[in-house]
């Protein structure tokens, strides 16, 4: 049979507090003393966020300047400008046909497919042209394969366009070859580079002219045909 069990103790009497407390609902106005402190302190905040925009908005001004490329002519009166400027056109030029880009990464592609001679011949084996996303590690047959893929999967604007098509200078209906410019490496040379060479292909001196004669298709009274190279 269980163990009878001993009855609890009884608990010692609480002693009666001195106050007692009603919970009560007070409605105090705006302009109580209580508000006062947080009154004070949200005023001196909001003095202190119109301050900063002040200051961020008056940026200081210096005499104007201009940009320090040749060539360039754009003036600037803030610092900022002008950095935003030069990061923009001067930073990432190609120096071989003075195209800017907006980033280091575009200018070194630029250069691969445009500058290096062996791209072509590379790019009839594998896939040589790289996504213009950094980050992205594709590679493409073709400029076309890799601008679908930019529009479909970067969401590019269907209009894009990297690499510009090559432009035929008017007036010029053959290019000179390697061994007519005096190069005895075969090279790659894009269209700026040969609008420049065409229009400055030597400097000897003020207006003068290097003849270059070509034998007669046959003998004759006819004078031999000649080529006419006009330098600056």
């Amino acid at each position: 049979p269980p163990l009878p069990q001993d009855p609890p103790a009884p608990r010692p009497p609480q002693p009666t507090p001195p106050f007692t407390f009603v919970p009560r609902r007070l409605r105090l106005g705006p302009q109580h003393p209580l508000f006062e402190d947080g009154d004070v302190h949200r005023h001196l905040y909001l003095q202190g966020v119109l301050t900063s925009l002040e200051e961020v908005a008056e940026r200081p001004k210096v005499s104007e300047f201009s940009c320090h490329i040749s060539g360039c002519s754009q003036v600037f009166d803030t610092l900022e400008s002008y950095e935003h400027h030069y990061n923009t056109l001067h930073r990432n030029v190609c120096s071989f046909c003075k195209r800017s880009f907006p980033s280091g990464n575009l200018l070194d592609i630029h250069i691969l497919e445009w500058h290096d001679s062996l791209f072509q011949i590379m790019a009839e084996k594998q896939n040589m042209y790289q996504c213009l996303v950094e980050g992205c590690t594709e590679k493409f047959k073709s400029s076309k394969d890799r601008k679908d893929h930019l529009v479909t999967v970067h969401l590019y604007p269907a209009d894009f366009r990297f690499d510009r098509p090559k432009k035929v200078k008017s007036g010029s209906k053959h290019t000179s070859s390697p061994v007519q410019q005096g190069a005895s490496v075969p090279m790659d040379v894009s269209v700026e580079m040969a609008e420049q060479f065409q229009g400055n292909p030597m400097e000897t001196g003020p207006e003068e002219n290097m003849e270059i004669s070509q034998p007669a298709a046959s003998p004759g009274p006819s004078l031999p045909e000649k080529r006419l190279y006009k330098s600056r």
